[in-house]
């Protein structure tokens, strides 16, 4: 059982120092303490400490390569400036949140899916949208659903790398899709992506 605990521990670290490794170098000292710690807890056979430092580690990764994606909301969208940011990580689903703001109008921008991408149970049920009605369209070579209903204006583009984003405003659907076009989508989406 310790054997099977070893190899899981250490095939988890090993991936992850793999999957990062260009990366580690960027992260805080906190968290590389915690990646490194890991291989010399489990030499000294301390299984609970290296696990629990394995998760650490992996939360501080996902954080890293979160905060990744975030720095592509970026300020200034065609005019459209953004007035908010915000952050939220859920029942292992990661939510980014942000409004852009242009001559007295607003558009909301939601960004859902799973830490690393993918999707979390709340995606998927977003994701169950696309199969209902509404007008499928193309952007950035992704689709997308005007879910607009009454005065309200929705748009949700699905990611390939999992989960979506939606876009929600009181002006017309229309300017909203300009919008999303001009949307650093694509980016977003391959930063999300597991390589």
């Amino acid at each position: 059982m310790l054997a099977k605990k070893n190899s899981s521990v250490f095939l988890s670290v090993t991936l992850v120092f793999v999957f990062f490794s260009g990366s580690v170098s960027a992260l805080n000292d906190d968290a590389k303490e915690s990646c490194n710690a890991v291989s010399s807890l489990i030499n000294d056979n301390d299984i609970d400490a290296a696990l629990e430092e394995a998760r650490w580690c992996v939360e501080a990764l996902e954080q890293f390569k979160q905060a990744g994606v975030s720095k592509l909301f970026h300020k200034m969208v065609e005019g459209w400036k953004r007035t908010s940011l915000d952050e939220n990580k859920a029942m292992g689903m990661t939510i980014t949140e942000a409004v852009y703001e242009k001559d007295g109008d607003r558009i909301e921008v939601q960004l859902m899916g799973g830490a690393g991408g993918g999707m979390g149970s709340l995606g998927m049920l977003a994701q169950l949208g696309m199969m209902g009605s509404g007008k499928k369209l193309r952007i950035q070579r992704r689709t997308a659903m005007d879910m607009s209903q009454g005065s309200r204006s929705e748009l949700m583009v699905n990611l390939k790398s999992g989960g979506n984003i939606i876009f929600k405003s009181k002006i017309s659907i229309d300017d909203v899709v300009s919008f999303a076009k001009a949307f650093p989508i694509a980016k977003i989406d391959d930063a999300r992506a597991v390589k």
